[in-house]
């Protein structure tokens, strides 16, 4: 698999630094979580952002859906016209299976990349074995569920099913992932509830891909960018299901993670 000249993304990367401007930020999610009902609630999130079909009405479900899939089409169309290396373009596409798409990053040697991907798929690991304690599920049912070639050895995290929360923490203490893991698991333990693992494990990710902005040329700025609008479609799919099913704002407000801007 051949691999493009960083210089060669000048063009790519002036395009999404433009871009990024128009990320929505998390306060603007926050302030339509407090809105009475759906419309009010869009209303914010499109005056804050940059979207192709902003005057379309969505009254339910259904039409949340052909908007974010429409919406999701048009990200995938840029990023294709911005960028030569198509493999680039396939790891975007893959990105929900990080293990598929760290088998093509690797090929291309960018690290930023590939670091990428092991944490997500550490990250995705260690979500597993939390909800396996949780629900006590058989060592069998579980273990196949986890990824190899992140950071962490997977050996160790099956062996770890057996500790507590407090000491797969300590096991932690020196990876990159302690202080989410606490976070989420004394939230978990004190409430029952999985809001702070999903949210702080999707800040984990985000904080990372804001590096980027950093590297003035290769695929990486695209790459976050991607990544970044395919978040803030998550989101909005959280804040439009949840007033579709009249969700408490505050309830709202504490599964949203932070965003790139």
């Amino acid at each position: 698999m051949s691999k493009t000249s960083r210089l060669d993304y000048a063009y790519a990367v002036g395009r999404v630094r433009a871009l990024e401007n128009n990320i929505v930020a998390k306060p603007a999610f926050t302030e339509a979580a407090d809105e009475k009902d759906l419309p009010s609630a869009l209303k914010i999130i499109f005056d804050a952002g940059q979207f192709s079909l902003e005057n379309i009405e969505i009254q339910d479900s259904e039409q949340l859906d052909v908007f974010l899939e429409h919406e999701e089409s048009v990200l995938y169309a840029l990023i294709s016209n911005i960028i030569s290396e198509k493999a680039i373009e396939k790891i975007i596409l893959e990105i929900d299976r990080p293990d598929k798409a760290l088998d093509l990053a690797l090929a291309l040697k960018y690290p930023f990349i590939t670091d990428y991907l092991r944490h997500k798929i550490d990250l995705s690991n260690l979500k597993i074995l939390c909800r396996a304690k949780y629900l006590e599920l058989s060592s069998e049912r579980w273990e196949a569920m986890l990824l190899s070639s992140g950071f962490l050895d997977v050996d160790v995290l099956r062996d770890s099913f057996e500790l507590s929360y407090g000491e797969i923490g300590e096991r932690l203490r020196a990876s990159a992932y302690h202080s989410v893991w606490v976070l989420a698991t004394d939230e978990l333990v004190e409430n029952e509830s999985f809001i702070a693992l999903e949210r702080e494990f999707e800040n984990f990710l985000m904080f990372y891909l804001k590096k980027a902005k950093y590297i003035v040329f290769g695929p990486e700025p695209v790459f976050a960018y991607a990544l970044a609008k395919k978040r803030e479609f998550q989101l909005i799919r959280l804040l439009g299901v949840g007033k579709l099913n009249q969700i408490p704002a505050e309830t709202l407000k504490k599964r949203m993670s932070e965003t790139y801007v």
